[in-house]
């Protein structure tokens, strides 16, 4: 009789033990699924900055979600790719990017100083954030974002050049500002409280993602 429930306490505690183990192999997997999923639905993609303010002005930094995107030079920039940020695989609706970026100013410049590389005389033209709304694509591709006068900012993925007569924001198209987002003007890019919760999460995002740069 003892032998008996011995047995038995014996056989559940094997049965509880196994559903567990099943329990944890289950979650496990579906962690990893969604890992996957995530990871799968998402596209890395080269970033580009334009802007259409004229020779006077540059972008000395701008940032996309956090990511460097370099500078933009007097002559309106487009030439130069930086590796990456990401974008869903599949655009939609209320999809945007957040853009910070500064601007340079040179319409008082010294040109004699500025040539050696004595910037006393250019000044700040502003620095500004916005959330801005990529706009529709049917393939996630190359991110150009485009900044105009005023601090506005607009955002399309392409994989036509900011020169190409196919590009969605044209050179030469006076209303392309009209569709731009306003920023908002900061006084930084980033708080001393936002760059470190930047490295966190770059760190965070490696550990389980992997360096996908």
């Amino acid at each position: 009789m003892k032998l008996s429930r011995i047995f038995f306490t014996r056989a559940r505690f094997v049965r509880l033990l196994l559903s567990a183990l099943a329990v944890f192999v289950l979650y496990w997997y579906f962690q990893s699924l969604r890992a996957t999923i995530r990871a799968e639905s998402f596209q890395a993609v080269s970033l580009t900055g334009v802007h259409h303010m004229g020779d006077k002005f540059n972008i000395p930094q701008f940032y996309v979600d956090g990511y460097d995107g370099s500078n933009v030079g007097r002559e309106g920039g487009g030439g130069s790719n930086v590796c990456c940020v990401l974008l869903p695989r599949k655009w939609r609706p209320g999809l945007s990017v957040e853009v910070r970026w500064a601007i340079d100013d040179f319409t008082r410049e010294t040109p004699a100083e500025v040539a050696l590389d004595n910037f006393d005389s250019v000044v700040g033209g502003g620095t500004y954030i916005a959330q801005v709304p990529v706009e529709r694509y049917e393939v996630a591709e190359h991110l150009w974002v485009h900044f105009f006068a005023g601090g506005k900012a607009r955002a399309v993925s392409s994989s036509i050049g900011s020169w190409g007569s196919k590009h969605p924001i044209q050179e030469d198209d006076p209303h392309a500002g009209d569709h731009a987002t306003a920023g908002r003007k900061v006084s930084a890019l980033f708080s001393t409280a936002e760059l470190a919760e930047i490295d966190r999460k770059d760190k965070e995002h490696k550990k389980k993602y992997g360096d996908w740069r």
